[in-house]
């Protein structure tokens, strides 16, 4: 799971969809950490706020899977093997992922997305970039309450006063 969060814990700033807020250098680092990925998985919401971007990057050696329950009012964005839609569970999901040779899977979000593969017990690591802000709302890192035990792993500075944490998830 890769997140860019507020001080207060809230991935998007008040209403405004997507991590608009992050810094430049979480920016760049997000770009680079999705090298190490061969595929990723997000939400809708999440999906519709970085929309243009997405459809713009048309790589298949980075599968994207947009989790949603209407997958054909996306007909039009789809590309076999770039870009796809799915109305399914989290774990059947990596299923189909891993039965296409995809090995290392980024969880994008937004916080239904968090939850749904945290519930699921399919997330095994959080990198986490805390901005020096405070918002007071939006949407949390989370949509459910949550019980898991984390084990911090690495904290690097990404700027003066910007953090990366990397947490490994205990069972």
């Amino acid at each position: 799971m890769i997140a860019a969060q507020s001080l207060d814990g809230f991935i998007t700033k008040h209403d405004i969809p997507g991590a608009g807020f992050a810094s430049a250098a979480d920016k760049e680092y997000f770009r680079t950490a999705l090298r190490e990925f061969d595929c990723s998985v997000m939400g809708g919401v999440t999906y519709r706020g970085s929309r243009s971007a997405l459809r713009a990057w048309r790589d298949t050696s980075r599968l994207q899977i947009v989790m949603t329950r209407a997958p054909a009012a996306f007909d039009g964005d789809a590309t076999p093997g770039a870009l796809e839609f799915a109305d399914r569970a989290p774990a059947q999901i990596l299923a189909s992922l891993r039965e296409r040779g995809r090995r290392k899977c980024a969880l994008l979000g937004g916080a239904q997305i968090h939850s749904a593969f945290l519930a699921a017990r399919l997330v095994d690591e959080l990198w986490l970039t805390v901005e020096p802000l405070l918002f007071g709302g939006g949407t949390p890192l989370l949509a459910q309450r949550a019980d898991t035990r984390l084990s911090l792993q690495a904290c690097e500075q990404l700027a003066p006063d910007t953090l990366l944490l990397k947490y490994h998830l205990l069972r």
